[in-house]
């Protein structure tokens, strides 16, 4: 049972993917980790901006984690073992661990935005279809949204 002083959620605003270009976490510039900030306990995640013509400067891979990228605005490459894959908003892709990979911003202009999930591969053993409860309770709100 939740003591009262416990809350089923934590919440964190880094406020907009634009204002990343200075932000300094890790080794890149641009990239905002949230494991501490909202005390994962199942994935890493990250909010990232690689500004016009920015890229990672060193290829990476990982011991445990599979990456999952969706990127939200602007255009880029990043290339996994050699091969060479366009991304703009809506593209997603995922990477093995043992993928080599490395990302670049194609755009002379315009800052690319993407969010990276990290989770141990093979892992997930359920999802919404088998994990979620749909409750009898009816919806209320206290604010309204209009």
């Amino acid at each position: 049972m939740m003591s009262a002083n416990q809350l089923n959620y934590s919440v964190s605003n880094a406020g907009a993917f634009s204002d990343f270009a200075n932000v300094t976490e890790g080794m890149l510039k641009g990239k905002i980790f949230l494991k501490d900030a909202l005390q994962l306990t199942s994935m890493e995640v990250s909010l990232n901006h690689l500004p016009p013509k920015g890229e990672v400067p060193f290829y990476h891979k990982h011991e445990q984690n599979e990456e999952l990228y969706i990127f939200l605005q602007g255009q880029g490459q990043i290339q996994v073992d050699g091969d060479e894959v366009d991304v703009q908003e809506g593209t997603s892709i995922r990477i093995a661990p043992d993928g080599v990979r490395v990302l670049r911003n194609t755009s002379a202009t315009q800052g690319l935005h993407f969010i990276v999930i990290q989770a141990k591969e093979n892992s997930l053993t359920q999802w919404v279809e088998a994990d979620g409860i749909i409750l009898e309770q009816p919806v209320e709100w206290e604010r309204s949204s209009h």
